[in-house]
């Protein structure tokens, strides 16, 4: 079946499989094409924006993701989840009389929020989007971690800094996209990979340096064999100490990236998958950086999920779940920041742990409740069906909520860097745009100057105001990064977090599909490497018998 998306006009296939899950989870067939509805999602989602306010319920000074110009009370997270307020003090009747998503907006509007998503974490005060997770700062979407600073998507992962989309990882840094490495150093697409620094593309290589697409290899420098001996000499007269010496190396580096024969998509012990990033799954289309995932679509960012679809941002188990932005549990539908294992919930905003509900936000441990009102078991199945009959009339049925329930501006969410757009685009859209604070405006202090060497850094710069050579941002250093810095013998960064993060998102695939076909047996395929794109693309039969 062909749908025109009613959003871009582009024109997007229903297949039976689609049309056998909207079945069974009774929703009925998007309207609107995957790229719009994963927009639409991620436009509820700051990860990295962090602003200064108080506690609406405390007066306490807190960090928080949402601006004094949030229209909801803001609660410091340990007092949300106090006994000290109770969400089902909002609750509405449902009408008939106006649009569902206009009744759930008063909900939107009036019930607290937690400032950040932190939970089971400690000493991470500085971190959203977090669970289960131990001294970590400035990751943002931070799961199962230790000891971890400056980061996006991080999960079981420990003393790692400056990494972006990294898993089962320990001691990296500047690494991107890379599984299960130990002791890795500004790299980015490697599976396996320890004791090594400025790699591409290789996977299950020990002491290797400046090395594109190597697989099961130690001691090489520039895709060049050396003794051992030979080999830690020369590492050492490159100076990666010094900033100007990993420029240099970074430099040299993308001069080799381009020419190698790489796979179809990222990742390893998957079957019949579509999509990039894709490790243990079976049965995926369309999808993108998923761990332990069979049959999904349209997915992004999840581990451990069984037949679900448009979902993006979670780390635990779900099933028979669609059109979610980190919620997970059974059959959860439409729903945002549920961030503990939930079932049969159906449009819920930041509600934890609870069972049948139905257009409710900030519950906790609750049952059989419509917009934060609590009914009996029978009640609740009589109105939920009148309520799904209603917006079936309205055209609201199994869409994402809309963005004007969004508490965020365009440019502070994670929409922005995945579809980006000017504010002109913004503002015509009739979406919104927060102007946001100049350098300049922020911190008139002096310069200072960083040393070359971490080797000449004084514990003076925990006390500086640093300025980002690209933006004229300031930031700061803190001890544990110091303390890590010259742990692993590489310079400070001269530039700020933002600004590093954004150079590494330029690095990445982007999540869209291009037909072509392999370079080895011309077999069709869809693959993220456009084809313009330099690399030497094969299909996973062709790469395997290339390179093993």
């Amino acid at each position: 079946m062909q749908k025109i998306c009613t959003h871009c006009s582009v024109s997007f296939d229903i297949d039976a499989i689609d049309e056998d899950f909207f079945a069974r989870i009774g929703m009925p067939i998007p309207i609107d094409c995957p790229p719009c509805r994963r927009q639409r999602r991620l436009m509820f989602r700051n990860f990295f924006h962090l602003y200064h306010r108080t506690c609406d319920l405390s007066g306490k000074k807190i960090i928080s993701m949402y601006d004094t110009d949030a229209s909801f009370p803001v609660y410091e997270m340990h007092e949300w989840w106090s006994d000290k307020w109770d969400p089902l003090n909002d609750g509405i009747e449902p009408s008939f009389d106006s649009s569902f998503f206009d009744q759930l907006g008063k909900l939107h509007r009036t019930v607290p929020r937690m400032s950040i998503m932190n939970a089971a974490s400690e000493n991470t005060d500085y971190c959203n989007m977090c669970a289960n997770s131990n001294n970590c700062y400035l990751v943002h979407g931070c799961v199962h971690n230790e000891d971890c600073m400056y980061g996006h998507i991080v999960w079981r992962s420990k003393d790692c800094c400056d990494c972006l989309y990294i898993y089962q990882c320990e001691w990296c840094c500047e690494c991107i996209d890379c599984v299960q490495c130990h002791t890795l150093l500004f790299s980015r697409d490697c599976d396996n990979c320890s004791f090594s620094s400025f790699l591409v593309h290789c996977a299950g290589c020990q002491h290797c340096f400046g090395c594109v697409g190597l697989k099961q290899k130690s001691y090489h420098i520039f895709n060049q064999p050396y003794s051992r001996e030979d080999y830690d000499a020369k590492i050492a007269s490159f100076r990666m100490d010094t900033a100007a010496g990993v420029q240099w190396a970074k430099s040299r580096l993308e001069a080799l990236v381009g020419k190698e024969i790489v796979k179809v998509y990222h990742g390893f012990n998957s079957e019949h998958v579509t999509g990039d990033y894709l490790y243990g799954c079976k049965n995926i289309a369309d999808g993108y950086d998923l761990k332990n995932c069979e049959d999904c679509r349209h997915c992004a960012t999840l581990e451990d999920n069984k037949d679900c679809q448009d979902c993006n941002f979670s780390a635990n188990p779900s099933e028979l779940s669609f059109n979610t932005l980190t919620s997970y549990g059974h059959r959860v539908l439409c729903s945002h920041s549920c961030m503990s294992p939930s079932s049969d919930i159906t449009y819920c905003d930041n509600c934890f742990s609870c069972k049948n509900c139905f257009g409710c936000v900030g519950l906790k441990k609750k049952e059989y409740c419509i917009l934060n009102k609590q009914y009996s078991k029978e009640t609740y199945e009589d109105l939920r069906a009148q309520l799904v009959a209603f917006m079936q009339q309205t055209g609201e049925w199994g869409q994402f909520f809309p963005y004007t329930l969004s508490p965020f501006a365009y440019n502070e969410t994670i929409a922005s860097q995945y579809f980006p757009l000017s504010r002109e685009e913004v503002i015509v859209r009739g979406w919104r745009w927060k102007e946001m604070e100049s350098p300049q405006e922020q911190y008139l202090g002096p310069s200072v100057s960083l040393p070359d060497s971490i080797g000449t850094v004084s514990d003076d710069v925990l006390n500086q105001i640093l300025l980002c050579e690209v933006t004229g941002k300031p930031y700061k250093v803190i001890p544990q990064e110091l303390k890590f810095y010259r742990s692993m013998g590489i310079p400070i960064p001269k530039k700020c977090f933002d600004q590093r993060h954004k150079e590494r998102m330029a690095l990445r695939n982007p999540r869209k599909l291009w037909t072509r076909v392999c370079a080895k047996c011309q077999k069709s395929i869809e693959t993220t490497y456009s084809p313009d794109r330099p690399e030497i693309v094969y299909c996973e039969e062709c790469y395997l018998k290339a390179v093993y």
